[in-house]
């Protein structure tokens, strides 16, 4: 039988256990016959009774003035119950009505259903075991306050039953002090865990009670388990220095900025300024140490001090705001409750001048919009939110990335700490390796059509044209030189006040184009002034100027200004191509002429190789080492993806194209009878075990085992070594190229007899068509050609062996197998 079942609920909320002498009193009363009688009628009895009314009356007054509802509740053998009250509190307190019949179930409804059950569980037990009963509970009265309720009863067993007597208190403010108090603990902890000082409590009993997360990472340990287990005198570096910190503190009471030398886990030591205090528990039975830590080891010797007046919200690096949060309906709302002075300074809002305001009313409907979805996110996720942001602030736009953490207390998110940190110089750094990247692309692809340009008149038109395609500089000049003259081919000027006029001017005189010609690089003139000529540059102020070889030079300028050295390394990039162009077009020029004075096709072809070979070498140099000036930059800037693929890709090109033309180089020798021998001696065994190093990582990428023969003992031979390791080398990598993935790859170099050398290698490749062996050996030629062509390469290896092979007196036979492999074997005489 429940407790409750015929008990008033007006009395089932601050249930106090009276001592003895208020049982006592309760009793007498209720000896008295004054329980369960209305106010009035005990007031007519005690007119009407005499002395013994008098006393009655002087009970009941007593009864009046205590704090709740008294009650009584009995049960007899047979499971009938009865109740009564003392006074007129349970209709004041609960705001129902006494009636006996069904009290019990009206009152358990007004209790939430979320403690309903907890209620009629703790009443179930108290009857059926006879014990002392008490319970706190909310209370929803019928005008719609909830209340908080502690219940409280003590058994008195009978002959005849059970009789309880008990009290309901009232206790609304106590439970509402209790929750303010969670609130600020929960804000106070959020707090802690999103700044950058080590917090911590502690107490002499139980040593650290409580510490944040950057106070545990700042003494090296992993959890804040282990730290509190581990012994406090070894976060110092000296165990003395903190016994003499404990009696300055119990001195002063606290410490304020204290200089200290703390040890890590690991051993390691840092300088730390500590700051405590001593703080009573809100039962005055606890005394607690809090305390905080900042690390200054890498601003040790400067002066600072903790102001330890101010709070932790207001001591933060960060800026911080603190939302509140409101539920209304199925919405929620949004207000500021603070912010701290470095918020303050970042955006210009006081504190007064934001709290109670929601953030439409702050920042604006625009702004507010994309912060209160974040807000949103945060409550309904319930655990920390980063973002990205960009907020309007005097003088322009910054860039922002927040962190909000959610203030969870009793299941629901009651608040929002926000930490706003300034990342504007970082968007816009990143925002310039961007527009890097676009002119790289765009200077990639504007020269594609420069490339293929079909005569020299031509040029400075396509590179005015890359010029305003890629850079758009306000002045784009294309001179080119004519014997002593540098003669203007093109000349672009846009928003310029004054246009200067284009002459033709001697080499000799004092241009920032002839600079740059002469200097083989680009020249900047920061002012026009400082040039020793008498030319009109109208308002232009600063030019450059960059070679294109000796062919003639591009110039640009501003107004004001400098020029931003990507700009300038592209510019050289682009002058290195208008060279190559020009070079090629004047070596066309001059082939169409010795075509027609030459008298033998070999002798013309080797001129021409020789003289490309060394005109193109000088602006391929000068390419290469751009690009790869490029790649340095945007690694040290941590650019990654598309911009340093490209400065990838040309830097490998270039190199590319440098192997070719020293292959073409060598071939022009060769057949020029310009190629001289050296008679020393040479260990192939050992030419070929170093070659095959070499090569071996190459091999290894493409997943091609490359294995060398033992001869057994050293082969040595009256050659070359140079040419001897071009031989090898040339084959080696041929082989390498055309066998697959898998595959294999051996080379071995042995005595055949006492005048002859033998040196083999065999690959399991694609092997060599019948039809194409006897072409193999041409200058220029594979088995696949032209722009389908499968397999890389200028053609030009097998040739270059064939001919040393040739003036070592040696020979070179091929077998091979479309689809199997092939063999190479090279004589060479001892």
């Amino acid at each position: 039988m429940n407790l409750f079942h015929a008990l008033d609920p007006t009395h089932v909320t601050y249930l106090l256990v009276f001592g003895a002498g208020a049982v006592g009193g309760l009793l007498s009363l209720m000896a008295f016959g004054f329980v369960g009688r209305p106010a009035e009628t005990r007031r007519r009895e005690a007119a009407s009774d005499g002395p013994q009314a008098a006393r009655n009356a002087r009970l009941e007054a007593l009864t009046e003035t205590m704090p709740g509802v008294p009650y009584e509740f009995r049960v007899g053998p047979d499971g009938e119950q009865s109740i009564a009250f003392i006074g007129d509190g349970a209709t004041e307190l609960l705001g129902l009505a006494p009636e006996p019949d069904g009290f019990y179930e009206r009152f358990v409804e007004h209790i939430p259903e979320s403690h309903r059950g907890a209620f009629l569980r703790s009443v179930e037990e108290a009857v059926t075991t006879r014990s002392h009963w008490r319970q706190e509970v909310p209370f929803d009265r019928p005008d719609g306050e909830r209340i908080w309720l502690l219940g409280s009863a003590e058994p008195d067993p009978q002959e005849k039953g059970v009789l309880f007597r008990g009290l309901l208190l009232n206790i609304t403010e106590r439970k509402e002090r209790e929750e303010q108090l969670r609130e600020r603990e929960e804000l106070l902890r959020s707090i802690t865990e999103n700044v950058s000082e080590g917090i911590y409590r502690s107490t002499p009993e139980e040593g650290i009670v409580y510490a944040n997360s950057a106070f545990v990472e700042m003494f090296g340990y992993e959890s804040r388990d282990e730290l509190r287990a581990a012994d406090p005198s070894t976060f110092y570096a000296d165990p003395a220095e903190r016994e003499a910190l404990y009696r300055q503190e119990d001195e002063q009471g606290g410490l304020d900025g204290v200089e200290v030398q703390f040890q890590r886990n690991d051993g390691s030591t840092f300088t730390g300024l500590l700051s405590t205090q001593q703080v009573d528990a809100a039962d005055g039975n606890q005394v607690y140490n809090d305390g905080a830590v900042t690390d200054i080891t890498e601003r040790k010797g400067r002066k600072r001090r903790l102001e330890q007046t101010e709070t932790l919200f207001q001591n933060a690096q960060d800026a911080l705001f603190l939302i509140d949060v409101r539920q209304k309906d199925s919405a929620a709302s949004f207000t500021y409750r603070r912010v701290n002075p470095v918020y303050e300074r970042k955006f210009g809002y006081a504190e007064e001048d934001v709290r109670g305001r929601s953030p439409e009313e702050v920042f604006g409907a625009e702004t507010a919009k994309f912060l209160e979805e974040k807000l949103q996110a945060c409550k309904r996720r319930r655990e920390p939110l980063d973002y990205e942001e960009k907020i309007p602030l005097e003088g322009g736009t910054a860039y922002f990335r927040t962190r909000l953490a959610p203030v969870i207390v009793d299941g629901e998110v009651k608040q929002i700490v926000g930490t706003p940190r300034d990342i504007t110089q970082r968007k816009r750094r990143e925002q310039m390796l961007e527009s890097r990247r676009r002119k790289i692309e765009a200077l990639y692809r504007a020269t594609s059509g420069l490339l293929s340009v079909e005569n020299r008149d031509a040029v400075p038109g396509r590179i005015a044209e890359v010029l305003q395609e890629v850079f758009g500089f306000p002045l784009r000049h294309i001179g080119l030189v004519e014997g002593e003259m540098l003669v203007p081919k093109k000349t672009v000027g846009e928003d310029l006040s004054r246009m200067p006029e284009p002459k033709a001017q001697p080499l000799s005189e004092d241009l920032v184009a002839t600079r740059a010609i002469q200097a083989g690089e680009a020249v900047v003139v920061e002012s026009t002034g400082g040039l020793e000529n008498d030319l009109d540059y109208g308002t232009l102020s600063t030019l450059a100027g960059i070679p294109i070889g000796g062919h003639g030079a591009v110039v640009v300028g501003k107004e004001a200004g400098t020029f931003d050295a990507l700009d300038l390394r592209l510019l050289e990039v682009l002058g290195g191509y208008a060279t190559l162009v020009l070079g090629r077009l004047e070596r066309e020029e001059r082939l169409v002429q010795a075509r027609e004075e030459a008298e033998e096709a070999a002798q013309l072809k080797s001129a021409m190789l020789a003289n490309m070979s060394h005109e193109v070498r000088t602006p391929l140099m000068s390419m290469i080492g751009s690009a790869d000036l490029l790649r340095e930059d945007l690694e040290e800037a941590g650019l990654e993806g598309e911009p340093a693929e490209m400065a990838e890709q040309i830097f490998r090109s270039g190199q590319r194209l440098r192997e070719t033309l020293d292959s073409v180089l060598e071939l022009s020798r060769l057949e020029s009878g310009a190629y001289t021998l050296d008679d020393d001696s040479a260990y192939l065994d050992v030419v070929v075990r170093e070659v095959a190093q070499e090569l071996n990582l190459r091999a290894h990428e493409k997943g091609i085992q490359l294995e060398v023969g033992s001869p057994g003992a050293s082969v040595e031979a009256g050659l070359d070594e140079t040419a001897v390791r071009r031989i090898v080398r040339n084959l080696v990598e041929n082989a390498i190229k055309f066998t697959p993935e898998g595959g294999k790859v051996q080379v071995r170099v042995e005595p055949e007899d006492e005048e002859t050398a033998l040196l083999a290698v065999e690959d399991t490749g694609v092997g060599i068509a019948e039809e194409a062996r006897e072409d193999i050996f041409d200058a220029f030629k594979q088995e696949s050609e032209g722009l389908g062509r499968e397999y890389e390469g200028s053609g030009l290896g097998l040739s270059i062996v064939d001919r040393l092979t040739t003036m070592l007196g040696g020979t070179i036979e091929v077998e091979s197998e479309k689809g199997t492999g092939t063999r190479f074997a090279v004589r060479l005489p001892r």
